[in-house]
């Protein structure tokens, strides 16, 4: 029996360097037929050409004038897909050649399914295999899956195969969230229907600069926090409120543990203090507390001390 047309969708900005490997990864997978469409997010480079020169001109490519973010980008995508499954990826990051195929599979055989994801792995900048994604974030899976994305995402967007029914019943990526409009998205396909996962690492998660930046680190703030809290104004009558306060404190807990590690001492700090009010890990966050409190340098001193 043949598989439904799987329309691939690949918002690009700036990608030249990066776009080929992507494109690469998906014309290895193990079935067929695939739509390709790449959308260039007003790109300064070679992208778009790039992608329509791609393996003779097999590539639709969307070119928009200016530079409106990955949720706009996937909108313009999705509105122009033809396909009955819609597959997500970027254009740094690639999948494993049997992906596409297990995930379709999966929903063949669950017709109330009403999209799917799989583990990801992260890649540093240097070509090393640091494992998965999201370390200590267990995947979930069913029509309760919601409750567990509101505390922590553990979807990485390649990662994801939708059946575009339910895509168009949950309507288009939030264009006002700068960050964590791909969230929002799986916690509302989450709430309207059921949620698929296949247990294996299938995706190959580049790691970038502005992953890593403090900018991104105040976008959180800004974007994704408010957005988990609609959720859960929207979701009051299904949460009790130690549900509610675990959510809160492991959003802000998780938070505030990178804003530390990436050395913003004082937001991060207040993040903890936050997350413990919410009962989050209490010792754990006092230790974090605790280091965060004592200076770089006057610890140095102190074990210098202790070594003589």
């Amino acid at each position: 029996m043949p598989h439904e047309l799987v329309s691939v969708v690949i918002p690009a900005h700036n990608a030249a360097r990066t776009l080929h490997r992507a494109l690469a990864s998906v014309f290895i997978q193990d079935i067929s037929p695939l739509e390709v469409i790449v959308v260039d997010d007003g790109s300064s480079d070679r992208s778009a050409d790039l992608a329509a020169d791609f393996a003779g001109g097999v590539v639709r490519v969307i070119r928009l004038d200016q530079c409106r973010g990955a949720a706009n980008a996937r909108n313009h995508g999705v509105g122009a897909a033809r396909g009955d499954l819609i597959a997500f990826l970027d254009a740094d990051d690639e999948w494993m050649p049997t992906k596409l195929a297990r995930q379709t599979d999966l929903l063949r055989a669950n017709p109330a399914m009403d999209f799917v994801s799989c583990g990801a792995r992260l890649i540093a900048p240097d070509g090393s295999d640091c494992g998965n994604l999201y370390p200590g974030r267990p995947p979930a899976w069913g029509r309760e899956a919601w409750r567990v994305l509101l505390a922590y995402n553990f979807i990485a967007t390649p990662s994801v195969v939708v059946r575009r029914q339910a895509l168009n019943k949950a309507g288009a990526f939030d264009t006002t969230l700068k960050v964590g409009e791909d969230q929002d998205m799986w916690i509302r396909l989450a709430l309207a229907g059921e949620l698929g996962y296949v247990d294996a690492m299938l995706v190959q998660v580049h790691e970038t600069p502005n992953s890593l930046s403090n900018g991104n680190f105040q976008d959180q703030l800004v974007y994704t926090l408010p957005m988990i809290r609609r959720h859960i104004a929207a979701q009051h009558d299904h949460l009790t409120p130690r549900q509610v306060n675990a959510i809160m404190g492991n959003r802000l807990g998780r938070l505030g543990g990178a804003a530390l590690g990436r050395g913003l001492r004082r937001d991060g700090a207040g993040l903890i203090v936050r997350a413990m009010v919410r009962g989050n890990r209490p010792l754990k966050n006092a230790l974090l507390l605790l280091r965060a409190a004592l200076p770089v340098e006057w610890l140095k001193r102190v074990l210098r001390r202790l070594h003589r």
